[in-house]
């Protein structure tokens, strides 16, 4: 397929939803010149891949292995005759972001043993590295978040049936190769690999039934087969191969897909459903919000109002603070399709932005709850983690109101990338260490059920991350280290330096200066 057609695959798509078009000419099978072009890099990928990452998702080969799959990215694009960074409209600002962002977030994995930031960062840079994938090759402008979503699903799963292309690849290049070699030659080799195909299930059948026949003969293959061991790490050896095979499969079919396919999602344009139907469920729900808000601006907020009885505020913050998120998200999902699906309408328009200022009020609320009970219950990482998401929430859903009246205005770019600043920020915070901090700074000492709390928090919950806040308290540490997850830590991060881990090495001299 020449360049000409390749690049006239790319014009805009007049649909909205998302399309999946035919190539421009049929495709043969077996393609000799994308083999050259990522044959090699796809292969050196997989290696690297590998070596990096293979059971070690959290050594210092993680940041390594995305400094050189940026690599292998640039040299696939110069292959093309494309540009590294540039988009298909000629930017270069939101790729340069995601390859600043990508390569931060593979620092976090090597600098922190946190399971949840191991677990968030793993999903950050899943989604940013096909976004990033999905923005070199297919124009995103206009687009929300249903379409990023939508591209991104495809950008993975649209490539897998192009698995046999690597294949087809190989066999049209050996074939262009080897063409000098003899007719009868190759007939006496395909000659061979059928025999050896047929005998494999027949000897299968032929000796199970001499083994019940023969005790004798039975007796003689038993001891043959026991002098045959398999190695100890055989089940790595099989892992290794199957994550040579399956990184070497996607690293070549999921650039050579977006190149010669075109996956399009149109820009997001207003709906035209009739605005009314939206109207009827907004306004009854925006007229629950406000009695709702009136009650949190009255009872919580200023606390003028009395508690029922048995109730302590903590009690009553912690009881309704998940339910509380919940309606939050559900509003904040209520204006992106509102938006998207019904025609512009000014009442509706208004009557979102309503909703939107009771979600503030939620978010609000939501947030003085949890404050409430941190004061009263010490900090976790999940309290610290939705006072995080609060914060996020409240400007992901400011974007959405600036889009209610500004319709050009990039709303799913500007929430991907305050959270992923947002993300980074409370990655490199290190939570574990702050919520170690707070408990040890805030726990009173006297109350042994609240110290006594903390400090099993600390020691069974807590990664290695929190041993900063803990060295100066020597009996706290003693128990750490003695807890039997520290075996765990060992057998994760010791023994090798590709399995090199900063909070891991840092919490080692530690408990050897504790010695």
């Amino acid at each position: 397929m020449d360049n000409t057609a390749r690049e006239n695959n790319y014009n805009e798509p007049s649909m909205t939803n998302i399309v999946i078009e035919a190539p421009v000419q049929a495709q043969v099978k077996g393609d000799a010149k994308s083999f050259r072009k990522y044959g090699l890099l796809s292969l050196v990928f997989a290696i690297v891949y590998t070596f990096c990452l293979y059971k070690n998702k959290s050594g210092i080969t993680y940041p390594i292995f995305m400094a050189i799959t940026f690599g292998l990215i640039y040299a696939v694009r110069k292959s093309d005759d494309l540009p590294f960074l540039k988009d298909k409209n000629g930017k270069v600002g939101l790729n340069l972001f995601y390859v600043i962002s990508l390569l931060l977030l593979s620092v976090t994995k090597c600098m922190f043993t946190s399971y949840s930031i191991q677990w968030l960062s793993g999903l950050a840079i899943f989604l940013l590295f096909f976004s990033f994938i999905m923005q070199l090759y297919i124009d995103t402008t206009g687009w929300d978040i249903v379409g990023w979503l939508g591209g991104i699903a495809l950008t993975m799963i649209r490539p897998i049936a192009n698995i046999a292309w690597p294949f087809q690849d190989v066999a049209l290049f050996v074939k262009e190769r080897g063409s000098e070699t003899s007719k009868e030659k190759k007939n006496a080799i395909m000659a061979v690999l059928i025999g050896l195909i047929v005998a494999v299930p027949l000897l299968a059948v032929v000796v199970s039934l001499l083994v019940s026949a023969d005790a004798v003969f039975s007796r003689i293959l038993e001891k043959v087969f026991e002098g045959i061991h398999l190695p100890d790490n055989f089940g790595d050896i099989v892992g290794i191969v199957l994550t040579l095979c399956i990184s070497f499969i996607c690293a070549y079919i999921i650039p050579n897909s977006l190149y010669k396919k075109k996956i399009g999602i149109g820009p997001a344009k207003q709906g035209n459903t009739n605005p009314l139907i939206a109207i009827t469920f907004t306004v009854l729900l925006g007229l629950v919000y406000l009695l709702f808000c009136l009650i949190q601006v009255l009872f919580l907020f200023t606390g003028s109002m009395t508690l029922p009885a048995g109730y302590t505020y903590a009690q009553y913050a912690h009881e309704g603070l998940y339910q509380l998120l919940a309606v939050c998200l559900i509003n904040v999902a209520l204006v992106s399709v509102c938006s998207r699906m019904f025609a512009k309408n000014k009442l509706l328009t208004c009557i979102l932005s309503i909703i939107g200022i009771c979600t503030y009020i939620m978010i609000a609320s939501s947030a003085m709850r949890m404050i409430l009970y941190i004061g009263a219950y010490t900090l976790t990482f999940l309290r610290l983690f939705v006072l995080w998401f609060l914060c996020v929430l409240s400007l992901w859903l400011a974007y959405l109101i600036i889009g209610l009246y500004k319709s050009d205005f990039p709303v799913f770019k500007a929430a991907m990338v305050t959270i992923t600043v947002a993300y980074l920020a409370f990655a490199f915070a290190n939570p574990d260490y702050q919520v170690a901090k707070y408990d040890l700074a805030h726990a009173d000492m006297p109350d042994t059920s609240i110290y006594g709390s903390v400090q099993r928090y600390i020691v069974y919950n807590l990664s290695l991350d929190a041993i900063p806040a803990i060295e100066s308290n020597e009996q706290l540490l003693s128990e750490y280290k003695d807890n039997i997850y520290f075996d765990q830590w060992e057998t994760n991060y010791a023994g090798s330096i590709r399995k090199f881990n900063y909070s891991y090495w840092r919490a080692e001299k530690v408990f050897e200066d504790a010695k």
